[in-house]
């Protein structure tokens, strides 16, 4: 069993195993590696940078059990490290990108300010502007954070549909997902009860690309509408409401504004 100091160095250790991972994410090792197994200086020839120091993330990464290196040092992807890649179905490269990111990692240095003064801004005390505001005028951050979004929905509709199995949706018609990305998991609903219709609410932004949104992908196009708003001025109306990965990034204040608009 691991002493108290061995557990609390692993700790204080954390943020740098993650950065690895976000470093790797962000100069393609993973991609690099999806079609087959290569050497560090071959993917370092590839990404362009230097072949050395690429060799220690790389072993780096292996000791995360990332990446998986033989006695020719070749490397090749783990299961774990698949999951890094752009096009694995089950993709988390959007949320390393987004969680591990300057953007991100700079919100936690106001983390004592924010509980010594009962705030819950940091973001605005970093960039000057609530984040969707501050994603609206840098596009590229709005993608990444999207690619997070569609990866944790991934993970969370099977979870969702899981616990929502015994409820019964006879009592309602139509459902609305506050907040809900592109859909994908009001679509599986949808999908799995075809007497039930919905409506996805987001900020325009969102949803302003049609070849994103799940409806018409999941069959579910005429029993699904997508609706540009701001969910702390007013959602359409609907017999239920449903919030995912929402409230968790609000004051108390705000999230009592947004239950309050949906009573």
């Amino acid at each position: 069993m691991e002493d108290a100091g061995t557990k609390v160095i692993d700790l204080i250790f954390g943020r740098k195993r993650s950065q690895m991972l976000y470093v790797g994410v962000t100069l393609g090792v993973f991609d690099a590696l999806a079609p087959d197994p290569r050497s560090a200086a071959s993917v370092a020839s590839a990404l362009h940078v230097d072949a050395g120091l690429l060799y220690r993330l790389m072993r780096a990464l292996g000791s995360l059990e990332l990446l998986h290196e033989d006695d020719t040092k070749t490397f090749s992807l783990t299961p774990m490290g698949a999951l890094l890649c752009t096009d694995h179905p089950q993709t988390l490269r959007g949320v390393a990108l987004w969680e591990e990111g300057p953007e991100s990692y700079a919100l936690w240095k106001h983390l004592p300010a924010l509980i010594t003064e009962g705030q819950q801004n940091a973001f605005a005390r970093e960039f000057g502007q609530p984040p969707f505001a501050y994603m609206a005028q840098h596009p590229s951050l709005g993608a990444v954070f999207n690619e997070a979004m569609n990866s944790y929905s991934s993970i969370d509709t099977s979870l969702v549909l899981e616990a929502l199995a015994p409820y019964d949706f006879s009592g309602i018609v139509h459902l609305c997902d506050v907040g809900g990305g592109h859909g994908q998991t009001l679509c599986s609903l949808l999908g799995k009860y075809p007497a039930l219709t919905g409506t996805v609410l987001e900020l325009p932004s969102v949803i302003a690309k049609p070849e994103l949104l799940w409806a018409d992908k999941m069959g579910v196009g005429e029993r699904c509408i997508y609706v540009p708003g701001d969910m702390f001025t007013a959602v359409p109306p609907a017999d239920a409401y449903m919030v995912k990965r929402v409230l968790h990034g609000c004051s108390d204040t705000q999230c009592v504004q947004i239950l309050s608009i949906m009573h």
